[in-house]
């Protein structure tokens, strides 16, 4: 596991709570026991350790509003953001690279929350987290996301901006490929593929291809199979999905 990996694993995670205890949990038998209460970041790490990612998402919500310039907190709200849309970045960031993929779907599948069960409505709330995921990235300061800065989270924010675009390409691409009401895959489903849609999806895999992360390789080569179809745009995506 490289130290990129290592970065992003302590973000999730969250670190120590300095040993320090809530009000609420001082035994009332002892009042004079020292206790004090739990900074932010400290709320913070103890709601992901617990995995209450709802809990974390409303803590980092608030506190990046009362102080924007913290930059350390954008990659962990976007980690919770992509935790709340089923994605597993753990999993992902567990491999080594993407290369033995033949495209960007089957590269990101297994790390992503399969559209069975549910309706096209829920699908598209999990697209749009990763999609805050991806906003909330890029709201950092172009120096904080370069891969040589200096700053100790630039990396893995950079390495986290391409695995949720990955995703959210990989997602919005199923979108036309299954059918939410037979609740089954269907490539015919295609057919509803817009310019729009497929403008979006190609700048998706464009960045991805561009940024130099772990998905970059794949990315590139899913562009190169779209763009050999010749024809326009959508047609070539559609061609894409419906083969």
């Amino acid at each position: 596991m490289n130290l990129r990996i290592v970065t992003i694993t302590m973000i999730l995670l969250g670190l120590p709570s300095c040993g320090t205890k809530n009000l609420g949990d001082c035994p009332a038998a002892y009042p004079f026991v020292k206790c004090t209460v739990l900074t932010t970041d400290e709320k913070i790490r103890r709601a992901l350790n617990d995995g209450d990612l709802d809990t974390a998402r409303t803590l980092l919500e608030e506190a990046i509003t009362e102080e924007p310039d913290n930059y350390e907190r954008y990659p962990l709200l976007s980690a919770v953001y992509a935790g709340l849309a089923g994605f597993q970045l753990l999993s992902i960031l567990q491999q080594t690279s993407a290369s033995g993929s033949s495209s960007i779907t089957d590269a990101m599948d297994a790390f992503l929350p399969s559209p069975e069960g549910m309706t096209r409505e829920e699908y598209d709330s999990r697209i749009d987290l990763l999609g805050d995921a991806i906003t909330t990235i890029n709201s950092m300061p172009a120096e904080f996301l370069a891969t040589a800065s200096t700053d100790k989270y630039a990396a893995s924010a950079a390495q986290q901006l391409g695995i949720y675009q990955a995703a959210q390409a990989s997602m919005y691409m199923k979108l036309f490929t299954y059918d939410f009401t037979a609740g089954s895959p269907d490539p015919s489903q295609v057919s509803n593929l817009t310019e729009e849609d497929a403008n979006v999806i190609m700048a998706l895999l464009s960045s991805v291809a561009a940024g130099g992360g772990p998905m970059a390789e794949v990315a590139t080569a899913t562009l190169a199979s779209i763009n050999a179809g010749g024809g326009t745009v959508r047609d070539n995506l559609a061609n894409f999905l419906g083969s």
